[in-house]
């Protein structure tokens, strides 16, 4: 069991992990597992890995890509994804294809899905 102060940074830290745009506003501690790792890693004042620049450069080029990227990233189909962000599927793949373009690589491949997954995560932890 932790203790209160142990308690207290695994908290703090978990909410480094949640969303302010698009993304999970509520993460729980417990649930974190290795990823909490990351926290060490990545944080205000570090230089943003280069991924997390790419997301940056492509979503200023485009308002609807960290909804899009976000919704691909948390469902289980491309089909999920687009129903989630109210879009037609061949919007969708439209919108990936140009994503893809943009970011230097592939995010329907399951290697660029989690590459996605972990740029969006160092994301929110590199914000100040």
């Amino acid at each position: 069991m932790l203790r209160l102060h142990e308690s207290w940074a695994a908290a703090r830290t978990a909410l480094r992990f949640t969303a302010e745009e698009p993304g999970r506003r509520v993460v729980r501690a417990d649930e974190l597992g290795s990823l909490a790792l990351l926290a060490d890693l990545v944080g205000p004042g570090t230089e943003p890995p280069a991924d997390v620049i790419a997301l940056d450069v492509a979503a200023a080029t485009a308002p609807w890509l960290l909804a899009t990227l976000d919704a691909v990233a948390s469902t289980t189909s491309l089909r999920a994804a687009a129903a989630e962000i109210n879009v037609h599927h061949s919007t969708l793949q439209d919108r990936l294809a140009h994503a893809e373009h943009l970011l230097g690589w592939p995010v329907r491949t399951p290697q660029g899905r989690f590459r996605l997954q972990l740029a969006l995560t160092m994301r929110h932890l590199a914000r100040p």
